[in-house]
């Protein structure tokens, strides 16, 4: 299961406010308690269920300076049930055992062409990556790398084989 937590920073400072970062936190508890008890309740379930967390930075930072919030595992029952990644834009994304670059944008002045959806793309392919049996540091690269590909187009990439073999490209070049 994964979250994305959305949580806007104000413009000027950059920064999540206290409100805003104490709601998402509790959010977040609520979510992953729902997480634990529903897996508690499925028979079949082999113990490798995984709840992934992928705030921005920013949010990350509320999180951190506003509450208790820490991206350990000690509520946890299992030290692999629990995963936090905060994704950094172009600098790309870290945990605490990691810090994976951002790749180069294949654009004109390598800036990014609309940034709109690379965050979400990033969070979507890192879960998708992780359900599926990846490593924290493959399913970063690949997330890092579809995020970095989804800014190098006006709206979302049409995902040909070309583009499927870009984001093999930016993984690659990341790890």
């Amino acid at each position: 299961a994964g979250v994305e937590p959305i949580v806007f920073a104000d413009e000027v400072s950059g920064k999540v406010t206290c409100d805003d970062s104490v709601a998402v936190t509790t959010t977040i508890s609520k979510i992953r308690q729902a997480f634990i008890r529903a897996r508690a309740c499925d028979k079949e379930n082999d113990g490798s269920s995984l709840f992934v967390v992928t705030p921005d930075r920013p949010c990350y930072e509320g999180m951190t300076s506003h509450t208790n919030f820490t991206m350990s595992e000690n509520e946890s029952e299992e030290k692999n049930e629990f995963e936090m990644i905060i994704r950094d834009g172009g600098n790309g994304c870290f945990t605490n055992e990691m810090k994976m670059p951002a790749a180069t944008l294949r654009t004109i002045d390598k800036a990014p062409v609309n940034p709109t959806g690379a965050g979400n793309a990033f969070s979507a392919a890192y879960v998708a990556c992780r359900g599926t049996g990846s490593s924290l540091e493959e399913a970063a690269s690949i997330a890092t790398a579809v995020g970095a590909v989804v800014c190098e187009y006006e709206h979302l990439p049409p995902w040909s084989f070309e583009v499927l073999e870009r984001i093999a490209e930016a993984a690659c070049e990341v790890q």
